[in-house]
């Protein structure tokens, strides 16, 4: 009934064809394991296919195409939580720091709890804090759904 919705994929899940294995992937993992939630028990998509390329120019076909199974997948969900700055602008039209442990609304989504964090990978940029809350915000809001 839960959905995590990641952005691209970075090289640890493009090797090994899944989301969130790598080392942002390892954070959400402990915190979550923190809180008392097994990762495994949630399902985790990426908005994008692929990792940007070498200029940081995401393909907007490749966009649209994967939206639409991302979309597709929310449906019926309990909660959703967005992760990094594309996911939460894409669904939202806010910046992540604007909405970051908070609930949202989207056009395209339709679950009663939808949330906002930073890329888990911002803790290595010295933002532990901020993904921290929101992890915790969002454990709250899910408490009972799982």
């Amino acid at each position: 009934p839960i959905l995590l919705i990641a952005e691209f994929p970075g090289s640890e899940e493009m090797k090994y064809r899944k989301p969130l294995v790598g080392a942002a992937g390892s954070v959400l993992r402990a915190e979550l394991a923190y809180l008392g939630i097994d990762i495994k028990r949630l399902r985790i998509c990426n908005l994008w296919l692929h990792p940007p390329s070498k200029n940081n120019v995401l393909d907007e076909k490749c966009l649209a195409y994967s939206a639409s199974k991302v979309i597709e997948e929310a449906k019926n969900k309990k909660a959703i939580l967005l992760i990094g700055s594309d996911t939460v602008k894409y669904f939202t039209g806010y910046s992540v720091s604007q909405v970051a442990g908070l609930e949202v609304k989207s056009q395209y989504l339709s679950a009663p709890i939808i949330m906002a964090m930073p890329n888990p990978a911002e803790v290595f940029h010295g933002s532990l804090g901020e993904v921290r809350l929101s992890i915790q915000k969002f454990a709250k809001k899910i408490e009972g759904l799982i």
